[in-house]
């Protein structure tokens, strides 16, 4: 599965258009009047709220929960700073986010990866935009979540002007690329999201 984000700068605030396969399938916006980020994904623009991503105080850490309908969190961790590695444990299983030299990021849950993905190095006038490679039967909308949050907190407090070049990360690994992973296909991608095609 192919799902594309990508990142609309307005006068305040961010907003993300996210497609699967050329069809609109999530949005994400930034709350505004917040001291520290709010980032809500839903199913459309005026659709129901599917999760929020709150960024949370810490020096130098990437370190947010991520808010599920009835109270329910999970919280997104740094692991590595220096290594730039990540960790949410979601129920039984543990995700690792993993940043790559350059601007690849790898998604490991429980040890197997399940998706990665990769952003432009040059934007223009627009913000920034990401290609996900996943399987079929992840759950897109946590690793749509992972996606943003570490475009949140590496890229959106970067100037708004027309042109940006991203370098990515230079620093060591925790892991390394893996250039002969390729995604599961054929399965659904989760119970209720119909909207995502299998």
């Amino acid at each position: 599965m192919e799902i594309d984000v990508n990142q609309r700068k307005i006068a305040i605030g961010y907003k993300y258009d996210i497609y699967c396969q050329g069809k609109q399938i999530r949005y994400a916006h930034s709350k505004l009047l917040q001291f520290l980020t709010h980032i809500e994904l839903s199913d459309s623009e005026a659709g129901k709220c599917l999760l929020t991503l709150v960024k949370r105080l810490s020096f130098l850490r990437t370190n947010y929960d991520i808010q599920f309908p009835g109270e329910y969190v999970v919280e997104f961790r740094t692991v590595s700073v220096w290594k730039a590695h990540y960790r949410c444990i979601y129920g039984k299983d543990t995700f690792d986010i993993y940043s790559h030299k350059g601007r690849k990021h790898s998604v490991y849950k429980n040890g197997r990866q399940v998706a990665w993905w990769d952003q432009e190095a040059v934007t223009w006038f627009e913000g920034d935009n990401y290609k996900i490679i996943a399987d079929d039967d992840c759950d897109a909308d946590l690793i749509i979540a992972f996606c943003l949050i570490l475009d949140d907190s590496k890229n959106n407090n970067a100037d708004r002007s027309m042109f940006k070049f991203n370098m990515g990360h230079i620093g060591p690994q925790a892991k390394e690329f893996d250039m002969r992973w390729h995604p599961n296909a054929g399965k659904k991608v989760n119970a209720e999201a119909d909207v995502i095609p299998a």
